[in-house]
């Protein structure tokens, strides 16, 4: 799910002439199950480790695990220090917010079918 939502947001920011802001651009490849970047997972790593993200797992019925990540108040000020202007701030945080409603509560299969049908050249390796 976070991979498919931070490609997502890759995107928005790219249509919105907001990228350079951010400071990184993933390289996503297609993959298993859609868009995958090998590096994402790796700052996530190192970013819950520094503990500017925590990390937390909630159960699910089918006996997988779901987890939740949160930026924490030292991730906020990083974020603040790495983009250009408070103006790009505002932007990724409002993007990021209208990712995570549109698509955090979606089920997975529903998110990856979506990004199938936005994206078709990301299904090329897909398992799903």
């Amino acid at each position: 799910r976070l991979q498919k939502m931070v490609f997502l947001m890759q995107k928005q920011l790219k249509q919105r002439d907001q990228l350079g802001a951010v400071g990184l651009e993933y390289n996503f490849i297609p993959y298993d199950y859609g868009p995958f970047s090998k590096e994402l997972y790796d700052d996530l790593d190192a970013m819950i480790e520094q503990e500017f993200v925590d990390d937390t797992e909630e159960p699910l019925r089918s006996g997988k695990v779901k987890y939740i990540y949160e930026i924490e108040d030292d991730g906020e000020e990083l974020v603040d220090s790495e983009c250009e202007s408070r103006e790009d701030v505002d932007t990724i945080i409002q993007i990021a917010r209208e990712i995570k409603k549109h698509y955090n509560d979606m089920l997975l299969s529903e998110l990856i079918e979506y990004v199938y049908t936005e994206y078709p050249e990301y299904a090329e390796r897909s398992v799903y």
